[in-house]
């Protein structure tokens, strides 16, 4: 009998324990792996989150010092880079939920770096490099500037540190490289062809409707540029249609505001501010300080001053030199009778009184009256050489500045005011006048040294800038006899002009409109006293308006004093250089950002 037999297998519990644990090791790794990584993770989320906060401490930093070199900067003050870079310039951080230290990338010891290059970039004359379109196609004195300052995390679990780099230019605008500016709403009706050929903007509003206009170069406002037939700032003036417009600059609304550089609690443009620059300086004012030198009297190099009583006293300011006003010694003439010598006069040979009436005014004009000519014959004589060399030597040039002051009183029927005669040829180094009274041109000016009108040649005419409360051409063909008295001159047809040239860039006011007045628009920019017809007037410079005149207040009309020339207008392209800008030019300053970058 065979028996079988039945393999009998024994059961192993040990296993199942085993394989459990395997599993909860397996478990229990995979947990530590996601812990850690959890871990791994908040600590990356912490110091990503503490490196934002480092970027944006490292920012303010930056911010800080650019505030601060702005600030500078706009008050014609700023100082070199090394000054930009000490604590005291650290943001206030007590507030912060995080506080940081605040270094210098390459050097602990100070908040930031800084640099402007170049050092003396007053020298520095380049295309401006912007992303701003008002500012396409002009140049300004540019410093390039870097300011890098890094932030590090304090009592964090984490010291983090974000290091923020800031390029900007600080740009210095000369205002001559418009053809027109207007700090005031900008109106333009010429009845005749014109063309504009330069870049044109205004703070304020521009309205232009004429089909005889054409511009060539970027119109720009603040506000709005109207195109409408009606006149929105004078009631009842209307257009004539569409003015045109180059194809590569169309017409630009809402542009950025171009602010002179004033020191002022209200606006930067306030066009009472920026009146005030031609007046006196306050009493108690430093002119050397940067508010002082904001003033064109405390920049001139010559000032001339007028008492009520009609004596006229000359002075010799080196800006260069922290001294007080240098007398000018009188030109004396004496003559020699029976065997001894008298002085017969006191006097400048350059200045004398004039007086002549202004008909748009209805007032006389009873002027100090500076005669070019004889200022350029002084500057080459004994005396006047001695002064002209002392400037060269201080500051690298001739005497180029002229500021008049007008002392004699105002009433109802007179007007002080400042007269340029014999200007067909200028100094050398170029001229500009100032006075805070209504200015008036006698004849050609800055002509290339021709009494005839020299059309638009600008080839070798020297750097001219008239600057005043308002701003009247009168031909050569002006006579001082033509008055209310003189019955054949009340009439304008009594007063024929002739042809002239006037070269030079101007900062004036005009008599805005008002309500039903209009104010002449820029084709009267230039106050005309004379029947024009058939006659040329040439213009070469830069047109800009900063103000309501303060003394020339009369309304603009047409037929009643004058009748209207010939424009023969242009921008003076020696205005898009350096060494071609008029003497004092005055500088729009501004913050032109380039990049940003966390390191």
């Amino acid at each position: 009998m065979n028996l079988t037999r039945k393999l009998f297998q024994r059961k192993n519990p040990g296993y199942a324990l085993l394989i459990t644990l395997v599993f909860i090791g397996v478990a229990l790794l995979l947990l530590g792996s996601v812990m850690d990584w959890s871990n791994s993770t908040a600590k990356q989320t912490e110091r990503n989150n503490l490196f934002s906060m480092s970027t944006g401490a490292a920012e303010a930093a930056t911010e800080r010092v650019i505030a601060q070199m702005s600030r500078d900067f706009y008050n014609q003050s700023l100082n070199a880079a090394t000054n930009y870079m000490q604590a005291g310039l650290v943001p206030a951080t007590t507030a912060w939920p995080v506080q940081f230290s605040f270094g210098n990338p390459s050097n602990n010891d100070s908040l930031a770096y800084v640099s402007t290059l170049p050092a003396n970039w007053t020298t520095n004359f380049v295309d401006i490099n912007s992303f701003n379109s008002e500012y396409a196609g002009l140049h300004a004195y540019v410093a390039q500037c870097t300011v890098t300052a890094t932030a590090t995390t304090l009592n964090q679990p984490y010291d983090v540190s974000a290091t923020v780099r800031q390029q900007f230019q600080l740009a210095a605008i000369p205002i001559f490289q418009f053809a027109i500016f207007y700090n005031l709403n900008m109106e333009v009706d010429p009845g005749a062809a014109m063309n504009i050929t330069g870049p044109v903007f205004s703070n304020g509003g521009i309205w232009t409707a004429s089909s005889t206009l054409d511009y060539n170069s970027s119109v720009e406002a603040a506000q709005t540029v109207d195109t409408n037939l009606a006149d929105p700032y004078a009631g009842g003036k209307t257009g004539s249609g569409n003015s045109t417009f180059s194809t590569n600059y169309p017409p630009v609304s809402g542009a950025n505001t171009l602010a002179l550089p004033i020191n002022t609690a209200t606006s930067t443009n306030d066009p009472a501010a920026v009146r005030d620059l031609l007046n006196l300086p306050p009493s108690g004012t430093d002119p050397y300080s940067s508010t002082g030198q904001l003033y064109f009297a405390n920049q001139a190099n010559i000032i001339i001053s007028n008492s009520s009583s009609g004596v006229v006293s000359a002075f010799f300011q080196d800006t260069n030199s922290v001294e007080p006003l240098e007398p000018i010694p009188y030109d004396v003439t004496t003559v020699t009778q029976n065997g001894s010598t008298y002085t017969t006069n006191q006097s400048y040979s350059f200045v004398t009184n004039a007086s002549f009436y202004d008909f748009r005014e209805k007032k006389t004009a009873n002027s100090v009256q500076l005669n070019v000519g004889a200022l350029n014959a002084w500057l080459n004589s004994t005396n006047g050489s001695t002064f002209n060399n002392q400037m060269n030597y201080d500051t690298g040039h001739n005497i180029d500045s002229v500021y008049v002051y007008n002392g004699a009183p105002a009433s109802s029927t007179t007007l002080p005011a400042v007269r340029v005669a014999n200007g067909a040829t200028l100094p050398s180094s170029g001229l500009t006048i100032i006075t805070p009274d209504p200015l008036y041109v006698l004849g050609n000016y800055n002509a290339n040294g021709q009494s005839l009108n020299n059309g638009a040649n600008v080839a070798n005419t020297a750097p001219a800038a008239l600057i005043g409360d308002a701003i009247t051409v009168l031909s050569p063909s002006w006579s001082d006899s033509y008055s209310l008295a003189n019955k054949t001159a009340t009439n304008p047809n009594g007063r024929p002009a002739s042809a002239t040239t006037v070269n030079a860039a101007t900062f004036e006011g005009i008599v805005p409109s008002n309500g039903n007045n209009y104010s002449g628009g820029v084709e009267n920019f230039l106050r005309l006293l004379e029947n024009w017809s058939g006659k040329t007037l040439t213009y070469n410079g830069s047109i800009v308006v900063m103000f309501p005149s303060q003394y020339a207040t009369n309304n603009w009309a047409y037929g009643g004093y004058y009748t209207a020339p010939n424009r023969a207008w242009a921008f003076d392209v020696n205005f898009m250089s350096q060494g071609g800008l008029p003497p004092l030019t005055p500088q729009i300053r501004t913050l032109v950002r380039q990049s940003w970058a966390v390191e």
